[in-house]
């Protein structure tokens, strides 16, 4: 015997959008649900289910009728991925589930007879213990952290909203924007922010860049201001919303709208979302310091996990000599990595042209500093070249876009000369960024 219409949008429909626990039920693998036989002649043996290239093993313990006439069975969920990829697309599950269901076996609810593993994995990832969170990782873990850090920025940053109340799609918009021809808002469709205070305000997210300036494009109209935002940005600049009041934002820059202790207190958090829940060795500033001095390679490789953080912050203007050198070091190790595939693949002037964009935001940082606030550090224009002195370090760029600001710097008194020290620190980047990400924790 098995249950009908087991699946999320039932469950939805029997619960108010208000509810508690709403984003662990939503979680739950419902199709391996339906398919379990709920016979009693099953209890306490194993049925395998093979749903999606991974097994599901099940094992019913107990069916009570309730007062009301409904069925409640309480049943044990355990998984085997069968590759690796699975493992990591599909969440594995060690759990105790119960689910409830009428006489003619219509579902009703389920939920976990103990702690849902899920409430588990949100507190070691707000406490920083990602040790068991990666040994389970998954896509919908991820997820599911992702949007739990959102929310909770959206409640500091925004005050009071509903979480996850869905909304019907107005054909016509709920405001006038120009349609894209190739991104025509969906018809008759419900859409379901992670944060929202009516039409007012939206906030979604996304896992990569390009989604969410889709989503953008698809919704920006349904609301006043919408915010998307994004784990991963991506090297490539294709689709792009640019609508008003449409806010495409990376997890970092959302955070920095917060206080600077917001960002302290979540900052492990947002770089272990960005590294696919993968933990990452702790620095020591002085043993960083040490190779720095003394470098153990020609030339250090760049990961893509401390590329995606790069460019995560590359909008963000420090408000700190702490901030500024981190963001100086996330500079130099773009400029790296965009100086090493050029010289490696020949130039490709599409992908190579959108990642120089970031001398753009650069720029603007640096039109901060000259008239507003230097931080402690020394800079040096001339017409293709900067020099940033900070904490000993010289910092140079080349072909950095100048306006009118940056012109009148250049050509005053306060431009003062730096000697080079010779030291170049594009072939220790990412050495030097792990450094100040280190000195940043206080570690």
């Amino acid at each position: 015997m098995r249950i009908k219409y087991c699946n999320f949008d039932t469950w939805s429909n029997n619960h108010s959008f208000e509810h508690k626990d709403r984003m662990y039920r939503e979680l739950y693998p419902y199709t391996v649900f339906e398919k379990i036989d709920f016979n009693d002649s099953l209890i306490n043996k194993e049925q395998e289910i093979y749903f999606n290239y991974s097994k599901y093993f099940v094992e019913i313990q107990k069916i009570e009728i309730l007062d009301n006439g409904r069925y409640k069975t309480t049943f044990k969920l355990n998984t085997v991925p069968q590759s690796e990829q699975q493992e990591w697309k599909d969440r594995s599950w060690d759990e105790l589930f119960q689910i409830v269901y009428t006489p003619d076996f219509d579902f009703i609810t389920v939920f976990t007879k103990n702690e849902d593993s899920s409430k588990d994995y949100i507190k070691r990832f707000y406490k920083g213990n990602f040790i068991k969170i990666s040994q389970n990782r998954s896509l919908p873990i991820s997820d599911l952290l992702f949007r739990t850090l959102i929310s909770t920025l959206c409640e500091d940053l925004f005050g009071k909203g509903n979480l996850y109340e869905e909304f019907d799609l107005i054909r016509n918009g709920h405001r006038d924007l120009p349609q894209h021809n190739q991104f025509k808002i969906k018809s008759y469709n419900t859409f379901a922010p992670i944060f929202s205070q009516d039409r007012k305000l939206w906030v979604c997210h996304a896992f990569n860049e390009e989604k969410a300036h889709r989503i953008g494009l698809f919704n920006g109209n349904q609301c006043d201001k919408l915010f998307v935002v994004y784990c991963n940005p991506t090297y490539t600049r294709h689709h792009r919303c640019n609508y008003p009041d449409v806010h495409i934002v990376s997890l970092f820059e959302f955070a920095y709208r917060n206080s600077r202790k917001i960002v302290s207190q979540f900052d492990k958090q947002i770089r272990f979302l960005q590294n696919h829940l993968n933990e990452q060795d702790d620095l020591s500033v002085n043993d960083l310091e040490k190779e720095i001095e003394n470098p153990l390679s020609d030339e250090y490789k760049i990961y893509r996990s401390e590329l995606m953080e790069a460019l995560g912050i590359m909008k963000i203007i420090p408000t700190n000599q702490k901030d500024l050198f981190h963001y100086l070091t996330s500079m130099n190790l773009l400029n790296a990595w965009i100086n090493r595939r050029n010289k490696k693949n020949g130039g490709d002037k599409k992908l190579f042209g959108d990642m120089f964009s970031f001398k753009s935001y650069f720029s603007e940082t640096l039109v901060h500093l000259v008239s507003e606030n230097s931080y402690s550090s020394k800079i040096y224009l001339e017409p293709s070249l900067v020099i940033i002195e900070l904490e000993d370090f010289q910092f140079s760029f080349h072909h950095i876009p100048y306006d009118e600001t940056l012109k009148a710097y250049m050509n005053s008194d306060k431009n003062v000369k730096i000697a080079w020290k010779g030291k170049r620190l594009q072939p220790i980047a990412p050495i030097l960024f792990r450094y100040s990400k280190a000195k940043q924790q206080g570690q």
